[in-house]
């Protein structure tokens, strides 16, 4: 009997929030394998938040400066680890690394992932994208091939089923219908979205002086503009239509900070900007399915930070078709924001099985070698 590996997989989002970590018990290998979340935590960015958000918008740093804030990216998720798991056996990490430019084929996560291996003395997975980019990929979005094992056991033999992630764009994995013995990677599909809390976020700084509407309070008192909305949440549906992933100059936030200023009180320019996230979502799903030629799906399970935020839900749910179960990730026994760190540590797993994290079907990219990431030095237990 194959021994239980353990990963831990480090994940940091577009909104520049703060590392989430998770802690995953992998039991049989390849495409067989089963995933058991242990445990997760959220460590705030902190003082890195502001320099890694100013470099990401376009703010420009000498070499020594970019080399300097790697590697103290690298010294956070070393702290986050010695914090919290230095007492866990672990066979090897992977990390995301912090996006600050994604414009295909260019596109960097920043991170200098030495820190972490020193500390953890384990391999590191990292650069997760950039084979994918260098075959001629979007890189992007990086999660079906996991979503295909984590959600495994929900999957209909009658209907597709999506996995939403909100968070600063949305991404969405499509896993079609399953006959019970079939390949579980075979037509998984995956597509960026439109922003999401990128906008939401903006405004509410803008509006509220706050960096996020907490719990979507404030949004959820508030009225949308029905006109307003749809014309937006056609434009941010913009990115999906394009065919591109998300990265520098979609987030439309100047617009939306526009928005919500002129709305009657911040309370009615939040909640537009909610109503339009559910209108491009839900076109965005229909118009991938007449392109897929896919079964619609039945049930849509959104994950991410912005699924705290209860009018952005609320949003989503009133503009999906009534057949189109909308439920939380957490439901289905995977946290909402754990769902992004548990999805690296799985393609880490896959990475060292031999199995493509990338697929043709997501993100584009020529048939060929494995899409494999980079592993810093150590010795890898199987």
């Amino acid at each position: 009997m194959d021994r239980l590996r353990h990963a831990l997989g480090f994940m940091t989002g577009t909104s520049i929030d703060g590392i989430d970590a998770a802690l995953i018990e992998i039991s049989g290998h390849g495409t067989a394998m089963s995933v058991r979340l242990i445990r997760q935590v959220h460590e705030p960015m902190t003082e890195l938040a502001e320099p890694l958000k100013a470099f990401a918008r376009g703010g420009r740093l000498t070499a020594v400066e970019i080399a300097a804030l790697a590697r103290r990216l690298g010294e956070h998720h070393a702290h986050v680890f010695a914090t919290h798991f230095a007492d866990e056996s672990i066979d090897f990490a992977v990390v995301h690394g912090q996006t600050v430019c994604h414009a295909p084929p260019d596109s960097l996560q920043l991170m200098n992932p030495w820190p972490l291996t020193a500390v953890a003395e384990c391999p590191v997975i990292h650069d997760l994208r950039g084979a994918d980019l260098a075959m001629g990929g979007q890189g992007a979005p990086i999660t079906p091939i996991a979503d295909a094992i984590l959600y495994r056991d929900h999957r209909d033999p009658g209907s597709s089923l999506a996995i939403v992630n909100l968070g600063g764009f949305i991404n969405t994995t499509l896993l079609p219908a399953m006959d019970p013995g079939a390949d579980i990677l075979e037509q998984v599909s995956g597509f960026d979205c439109c922003p999401c809390n990128h906008l939401l976020d903006a405004a509410s700084l803008e509006t509220l002086d706050r960096p996020f509407d907490r719990d979507g309070e404030v949004a959820a008192s508030g009225v949308p503009d029905t006109a307003t909305a749809s014309a937006f949440g056609r434009k941010i549906a913009g990115l999906f239509q394009d065919r591109r992933s998300g990265g520098d100059g979609d987030e439309h936030r100047t617009e939306a900070v526009a928005i919500a200023s002129a709305a009657k009180s911040p309370a009615d320019g939040l909640a537009t900007i909610c109503q339009a996230i559910g209108i491009a979502l839900a076109e965005c799903l229909a118009t991938a399915g007449r392109r897929l030629d896919a079964t619609p799906p039945s049930r849509l399970i959104l994950a991410g930070g912005g699924v705290l935020n209860a009018c952005l839900v609320e949003a989503i749910r009133s503009n999906s078709p009534a057949s189109i179960d909308v439920r939380i990730s957490d439901e289905f026994g995977l946290p909402a924001q754990a769902r992004e760190c548990v999805a690296m540590a799985t393609l880490g797993a896959l990475a060292c099985d031999g199995i493509p994290i990338t697929a043709t079907s997501v993100t584009g990219r020529r048939t060929g070698p494995t899409s494999c990431p980079s592993i810093t030095a150590g010795r890898l237990s199987s």
